[in-house]
């Protein structure tokens, strides 16, 4: 009678065991899963908002933003100038950065994910982009879309000591930063 209590002992252990690993294994497949996906939506915006810069299609660009975010960025239009303006004519060759990061999930929604990249344009300056996106939310899909972009026409190493940073990644709106306008700490 000990030795059967014994070995349902083990069988019950060994059971529980087995459920906590698949329990886990699955939990990390979901955040691989969700890692490779904001990825790759990241991926398709930036080779948009790269595309439309290059081509200096203004309106290109205001469609990659969301409806709620058209409404509310004070002068789109002329911003969106600005953005391309700030280029100069000149083409971006690279934009490079890590996977971006991410809020929320696919059930979890909203789901907001940024870029961070280092551009090298033709003219071999390096600037850097900040790309915020609502890449879903049911309850509110009109909010779906780019909603903010910070260009810093200066690399990181450029970078002035008493720069603060720049806008908060949930702020609507164009932020265009130089070394001769930045805000400061």
């Amino acid at each position: 009678m000990k030795k059967s209590t014994l070995v349902m002992l083990c069988l019950l252990m060994i059971l529980s065991t087995v459920f906590c690993l698949e329990g886990c294994k699955s939990r990390t497949d979901e955040m691989v899963d969700l890692e490779t996906y904001t990825t790759k939506q990241m991926n398709k915006t930036k080779k948009q908002v790269i595309k439309c810069i290059n081509e200096q299609d203004k309106e290109g660009l205001k469609k990659l933003f969301s409806k709620d975010a058209q409404k509310h960025i004070e002068d789109l239009d002329g911003k969106l100038d600005q953005l391309i303006g700030a280029f100069n004519g000149n083409k971006i060759e690279s934009a490079k950065g890590l996977s971006p990061a991410f809020e929320g999930s696919t059930e979890a929604q909203p789901l907001h994910i940024y870029g961070k990249y280092h551009l090298v344009l033709s003219s071999k300056e390096k600037y850097r982009i900040y790309i915020s996106l609502c890449d879903k939310n049911d309850e509110e899909s009109d909010k779906e879309g780019v909603f903010q972009i910070e260009l810093r026409t200066f690399s990181r190493e450029e970078s002035p000591k008493d720069f603060s940073g720049g806008a908060y990644q949930d702020d609507y709106g164009i932020f265009i930063y130089t070394l001769q306008n930045y805000p400061k700490k």
